[in-house]
C-alpha cells in the first residue's frame, strides 16, 4: 500500500476511534428524544409496517431507527449549542456537523445548517 493511501487510511481509522473528553454537561442530551409518535414508537402509516423512532443519543453514537452515527463533540458546553461531527452510515460513510440546541426541555438537531429535527422532546421510559 502506497504511503498517502496509507496514511489516509490511518487518519480515517482515528476518526473513529477518538473522541475528544466528553465533559459531564452533555449527560442532558443522552437519552431518547422524539416526537409524541416517535417516542411511542407507533406506526409511520396506518397499515404499514415501519414504525417511527426517537432519536437516541450517547457519549459517542447517536441512533436514530436504522441509521447510526458515530459521534465526535466539538463543543460541550450544554448552555450554548453543543456542536458534534458525525460519520454516519456503514458502506458509504457521510459526515455532518450537528447543532444540539437544548431549550429547557426541548431539544432540536440542526444537521449541516440545512435540515432541522424538532423541538423534540425526552421520551419517558
Amino acid at each position: 500500500m502506497n504511503k498517502p493511501l496509507k496514511k489516509a487510511r490511518l487518519a480515517l481509522i482515528g476518526l473513529f476511534l477518538t473522541t475528544p473528553a466528553i465533559a459531564e454537561d452533555l449527560q442532558s442530551l443522552y437519552g431518547q428524544w422524539g416526537t409524541e409518535k416517535q417516542c411511542a414508537r407507533a406506526l409511520i402509516t396506518p397499515k404499514g409496517t415501519k414504525k417511527a423512532a426517537p432519536f437516541d443519543i450517547q457519549s459517542d453514537w447517536l441512533g436514530h431507527g436504522d441509521v447510526w452515527c458515530r459521534i465526535n463533540w466539538l463543543s460541550t458546553d450544554p448552555t450554548r449549542v453543543v456542536m458534534a461531527h458525525a460519520l454516519c452510515g456503514e458502506d458509504n460513510v457521510q459526515g455532518y456537523r450537528i447543532n444540539f440546541i437544548l431549550d429547557g426541555s426541548e431539544l432540536t438537531l440542526v444537521w449541516d445548517l440545512q435540515l432541522r429535527n424538532g423541538p423534540l422532546m425526552r421520551c419517558s421510559a
